[in-house]
């Protein structure tokens, strides 16, 4: 509804961050406001979801879309206590999902609810393995143990580069059959610093990574 980031974290535009923790949430939410994430739905039907939120408000709501066509109803979001202390809501569309690429958009119903992540599962089991913060309808991503990095980076190529909440960095090129510490050199020349990303390799898979100092 403004044009301010009203919680001053992570990063200068006009979505309202907060800190939570260690990580980070959308807050001072209004009625009517919204945001949408380009997600690749690997699973279709009528998926579980869990979505965890914070508010100091009696009851909030928000409501999620598909391509602009609603996959809930009204979620009723019971108050938390305050808006530091978060809970969990757990669900299922009301439409089935089909797989591939889709906007998902996360419509804030009425005011004042912090929204920290999203997770799908094929099953309630696992949307509760996904949550790591991230909106989980790509399901887990791979760890970065050897042997799976040397299969992951058979081709050739540009690897796109993403932090854990989804947002792609930039890319790194590869020759085939990199090893984990190819990758991990090809991080820092290509200048990222310290942290935990995740690589798509040209096929679509992913591979979580450390990189250290």
């Amino acid at each position: 509804m403004d044009t301010k980031n009203q919680g001053g974290e992570y990063r200068e535009d006009r979505v309202d961050i907060v800190k939570n923790g260690d990580g980070f949430a959308v807050g001072y939410t209004q009625k009517g406001e919204w945001l949408e994430y380009t997600v690749n739905v690997q699973a279709g039907g009528k998926l579980p979801f869990e979505l965890s939120y914070a508010s100091g408000m009696d009851n909030t709501g928000v409501r999620l879309f598909m391509d602009d066509e609603p996959i809930t109803d009204t979620l009723a979001l019971t108050g938390t206590g305050d808006f530091d202390t978060y809970g969990t809501f757990k669900g299922t569309t009301t439409k089935e999902l089909t797989t591939g690429e889709h906007v998902l958009k996360v419509m804030v119903t009425s005011d004042y609810v912090n929204l920290d992540w999203i997770a799908f599962g094929e099953s309630e089991g696992s949307a509760e393995d996904i949550r790591n913060g991230t909106t989980g309808i790509v399901p887990k991503i791979a760890a970065g143990a050897a042997g799976v990095a040397n299969a992951f980076a058979r081709a050739a190529g540009s690897y796109k580069v993403f932090d854990l909440m989804g947002s792609e960095l930039g890319n790194i090129r590869l020759n085939a059959g990199a090893t984990l510490t190819d990758l991990k050199a090809g991080l820092k020349t290509a200048g990222f610093g310290s942290g935990v990303y995740v690589v798509r390799n040209p096929a679509g898979k992913t591979l979580k990574l450390q990189v250290g100092e």
